[in-house]
C-alpha cells in the first residue's frame, strides 16, 4: 500500500492476464498470484519488501508517473522457482528476472539512510496462502469509510495476520532478508544462461 494517493494506471497486463488485482491491495493480489499456474514449477515465495522506517521508495511503479518514485509504506511480490519477480504493480513488465526488478526497481537501495534501506521478507508461498488474513481494517479511515476500494473478492482468512508479515523484526513467517542476502539467493536459485522461461 503507498503512502501516496495517486490513483495507479492499470498496465495491459491487468487487463488480459485475468489475474486477480486491485490496487493499493498488493498483499492480496499477490496471494493469489502465488497459487497461479502461470508461474510454472519449483518453489514459489511471496516477498513483502520492508524498511525499519515504514518508507520503501520503489522506482517504475504504475503507481505513480514516469521516472517519478513511488512511496510504499509496504510493497509485496512474488518470487517464483525460476528465479523471477511477477509484481503487478510495476513498469519493468512481468515477470522479469530477479536481477533485473531488483536493479530497476531499487536503484539507489544500497545509498539509502539505514533506517530506509530494503529489508525483505520471504515467505514460502503454502504458507502464505495458509496463514494469511487480512480483514482489511489497514485500509479504513477514522470514520469507517475505505483509503482505496477494497476488492470485489471476499476478505481472505479470518482476522489479521497481515502485521505479522509486515514486521522488521527478526522472527515471524519466513525469514527476513537483507539486500545482499535476497540477491545471494536469487542467484541461487536462477536457472543456466539458454534455459529461462519465458518471460524472463
Amino acid at each position: 500500500m503507498p503512502n501516496s494517493q495517486r490513483q495507479p494506471l492499470l498496465t495491459p497486463a491487468h487487463l488480459t492476464t485475468g489475474f486477480h488485482y486491485q490496487p493499493f491491495y498488493c498483499e492480496e493480489n499477490a496471494w493469489w498470484l502465488c497459487a497461479e499456474p502461470a508461474l510454472g514449477e519449483g518453489l514459489r515465495h511471496v516477498v513483502f519488501i520492508l524498511s525499519r522506517q515504514g518508507a520503501c521508495p520503489l522506482a517504475a511503479q504504475w503507481a505513480a508517473p514516469p521516472g517519478e518514485l513511488c512511496w510504499w509504506d509496504y510493497h509485496v511480490v512474488v518470487l517464483d522457482g525460476a528465479a523471477r519477480i511477477w509484481d503487478l504493480d510495476s513498469r519493468l513488465g512481468c515477470p522479469v528476472p530477479a536481477r533485473r526488478w531488483l536493479t530497476g526497481s531499487l536503484p539507489f537501495a544500497e545509498h539509502l539512510p539505514a533506517e530506509m534501506r530494503p529489508l525483505f521478507r520471504l515467505v514460502p508461498a503454502a504458507a502464505y496462502r495458509a496463514g494469511f488474513a487480512s480483514d482489511r481494517s489497514h485500509m479504513r479511515t477514522a470514520d469507517g469509510g475505505w483509503l482505496h476500494p477494497p476488492p470485489a473478492w471476499p476478505p481472505i482468512g479470518q482476522g489479521m495476520t497481515l502485521p505479522a508479515y509486515r514486521s522488521t523484526q527478526p522472527g515471524g513467517p519466513g525469514q527476513l532478508l537483507d539486500w545482499d542476502g535476497l540477491t545471494r539467493l536469487t542467484v541461487g536459485i536462477a536457472p543456466p544462461p539458454g534455459h529461462e522461461p519465458a518471460g524472463s
